[in-house]
């Protein structure tokens, strides 16, 4: 028999996927349903890496395959009158808030005041986390400047930035340069001291952790030379024990975060998904990794398998 698989986060509009391509890539891989969900932020802080997902083309594909597609929204939490904005989506239909994806800090009062709101709702929010960093912004167009900026900025996750800077810094080559076109990025939704605040203070808002920010923490150790950390787990991290800790706290292992946090020290998965078998959601977040070739091969066992790939995913909705 064939078991039950829910991807706990797709986006519609992004990577060239919309509704019908969705539901192709779900027959493929044999996904019975999948959850869609928004980005939205007024004001990203870097508007040239900011990607808009609105709610509309959520609405529409859950109208055309509601047995297929599962809607989430989570508007900016700067929204002016947010909870009457976001209660006209709940009575729509949506069933979650996610993916909250904003460069703020847990301790802001606008998002305890969005906390507050879905508190209300006993709903499952989907966030993302990642760490500050520098950006650097081509000067002029040309081949060379875009090589270059690729290089200082993501390419070959992290590795490039972190040895052009180191060299730049002990050389004087390209530093005037690299300093002068860096923008400082604040980073998402990252500091797990007041994270573990808000959940403590939100029992019933289920959160569900997603993004480099929260994967690299697999580990306790993490080197700055790697956007998604690598290496041996010798340690678990704060995620551990923070989902031990919380019954509130889950996790979704789509993305590359994901993906990576998976792959790199799979004794260690194998170890962190037992432990945490009630805690995990299986989701892709549109990418083409081989996520469930990678479960399959851990060997987790078929109880922890169920929970991941759907199981979960019917509590965070409230549907268990």
């Amino acid at each position: 028999m064939l078991m039950k698989i829910t991807d706990a986060h797709m986006h519609t509009g992004l990577a060239g996927l919309d509704a019908r391509a969705i539901i192709r890539a779900m027959d493929r891989k044999g996904v019975d349903q999948c959850w869609l969900l928004s980005w939205e932020e007024h004001n990203p802080p870097l508007p040239q890496l900011y990607q808009s997902l609105p709610p509309e083309p959520i609405m529409e594909a859950y109208g055309k395959y509601p047995e297929r597609l599962i809607p989430f929204y989570a508007p900016d939490p700067a929204t002016r009158s947010v909870e009457t904005h976001f209660a006209q989506y709940v009575n729509r239909g949506i069933k979650g808030c996610g993916e909250l994806k904003v460069a703020r800090n847990w301790d802001d009062p606008v998002i305890e005041k969005y906390l507050e709101m879905l508190q209300g709702y006993g709903m499952g929010l989907i966030i993302h986390m990642e760490q500050p960093y520098s950006w650097y912004i081509q000067e002029k167009e040309g081949f060379f400047r875009w090589i270059f900026e690729r290089l200082v900025n993501d390419k070959y996750n992290g590795i490039s930035r972190y040895y052009i800077t180191r060299f730049a810094d002990r050389t004087g080559i390209f530093r005037n340069r690299i300093r002068r076109n860096q923008v400082a990025f604040p980073g998402i939704l990252y500091d797990f001291s007041a994270f573990e605040k808000r959940i403590r203070q939100f029992p019933a808002v289920r959160f569900v952790g997603h993004g480099p920010g929260f994967w690299n923490h697999i580990s306790n150790i993490r080197h700055p030379r790697y956007i998604h950390q690598k290496g041996p787990v010798r340690e678990f991290g704060i995620i551990d024990r923070l989902l031990e800790a919380y019954d509130n706290l889950y996790c979704d292992i789509s993305g590359t975060s994901g993906f990576n946090a998976m792959k790199r020290d799979k004794a260690q998965s194998r170890i962190f998904l037992q432990k945490h078998a009630g805690k995990v959601l299986y989701g892709t977040d549109n990418t083409g990794h081989p996520l469930l070739e990678l479960l399959h091969s851990l060997k987790p066992g078929q109880e922890t398998l169920k929970q991941i790939l759907y199981k979960n995913a019917e509590k965070v909705l409230g549907n268990s």
